[in-house]
């Protein structure tokens, strides 16, 4: 009787019975590195914590792994370019202080933002505040009393209201254009007076801020206000016009082509600043994949969503250098962003000569050499 090869015997496998195209590896090789047992005696700084993560398992070692890719950004030579792309309710969540010293101490270059996130920093910057929710009101009752709910935090929509009526304000004054969201935030943030502010750090700073997504949020609702009255009127009207986000934000990627990405979440700022990539191929100016990545994120990959697909996937749309620095995290970005930046601001010391990117918009706009024909795959 002819033997079934996936039947159960007791004869036992050798590397000879098997596929001549599996190659093995020493054993000792997989006990190379054993896991080191995570020691408090050892531990004196949030830097020491992460770096003894990065011994552990599970998500504290990618999180010290995480860690350690963004300082090496921060500490390369060749002064990689970082994209960050900001989504989630991080300001309600209480990390806005967080992401406007990120912007203040150049420990990023460019910022990618859910029109959310900006909508709430104005609020707060214009005397607004988040407050900690109890739950024993419903929520029709809130809704009675002009308060949003953001699962455990309360926001005042009258406060938003008068928000909103600033932004159409501030819309008025603008020459009657097209804007870039860039171009938009940067201006709008010159007039918030705010130390604190991300819109204000960043205009003060210089540092470019885009939101593809702006419609979709208090601030674009405001500015939809604003374009509808001036329709009534019969004036013009600034515009906001995203393809210039994408002419600026290809400019920079070309300008500084090394370059790596931060993803606190995921949505459209992350696809946004991976897409720079593809953008500059089909524009005939192809630029390098990013060289490093790291994300913070909760979602996950199986179920097919941008929010949780893993990095290494990027490398198929030709997005992340296939000899990138990579890492994903999955974590809560309000337990894992406050570390890491604590983290890394502790090394402050070793990066801190790196300072802003200095932007010429009118020199980064030019237009760029002749368009090269693209390749087509087999």
């Amino acid at each position: 009787m002819k033997s079934n090869r996936n039947s159960h015997n007791n004869s036992k496998v050798s590397p000879s019975n098997l596929s001549t195209n599996m190659h093995f590896a020493p054993r000792g090789d997989a006990f190379k590195y054993p896991v080191q047992h995570f020691d408090v005696a050892k531990v004196r700084t949030v830097s020491d914590c992460l770096e003894a993560f990065g011994s552990t398992s599970f998500q504290s070692r990618l999180l010290g792994r995480c860690y350690r890719i963004w300082l090496r950004m921060l500490t390369d030579p060749a002064r990689p370019t970082i994209f960050f792309g900001l989504s989630g309710a991080m300001i309600p969540g209480g990390m806005r202080r967080i992401i406007r010293d990120l912007i203040a101490f150049h420990a990023i270059d460019v910022l990618v933002s859910t029109g959310a996130n900006l909508s709430h920093d104005l609020y707060e910057s214009l005397g607004g505040r988040h407050y900690m929710a109890h739950h024993h009101i419903d929520d029709p009752t809130l809704r009675n009393m002009f308060i949003d709910r953001v699962f455990d935090t309360y926001a005042d929509d009258v406060k938003f209201t008068e928000t909103d009526e600033f932004v159409e304000r501030f819309a008025d004054t603008l020459e009657p254009r097209s804007y870039s969201s860039r171009e938009l935030f940067q201006v709008m943030g010159e007039q918030v007076k705010d130390e604190y502010g991300i819109l204000s750090t960043a205009a003060r700073e210089r540092l470019p801020m885009f939101c593809p997504a702006l419609a979709d949020s208090s601030i674009g609702m405001a500015l939809t206000v604003y374009r509808n009255e001036r329709m009534k009127k019969g004036l013009p009207a600034m515009i906001y016009d995203p393809m210039l986000d994408n002419l600026e934000i290809m400019s920079l990627k070309r300008r500084w082509a090394k370059s790596g990405v931060i993803f606190i979440g995921g949505g459209t700022p992350k696809n946004y600043i991976q897409q720079v990539i593809p953008l500059a191929e089909i524009a005939g100016t192809p630029v390098p994949p990013h060289s490093y990545a790291i994300q913070v994120t909760t979602d996950d990959a199986k179920f097919g969503g941008l929010s949780g697909c893993e990095l290494p996937e990027s490398q198929s749309w030709g997005k992340l250098d296939p000899r990138a620095e990579q890492c994903t995290v999955h974590l809560d970005a309000t337990i894992g962003l406050p570390l890491l930046v604590t983290g890394i601001m502790e090394h402050y010391d070793e990066w801190k000569s790196r300072g802003r990117l200095s932007i010429d918009w009118g020199e980064a706009l030019q237009t760029p050499p002749a368009r090269r024909a693209r390749k087509d795959s087999a």
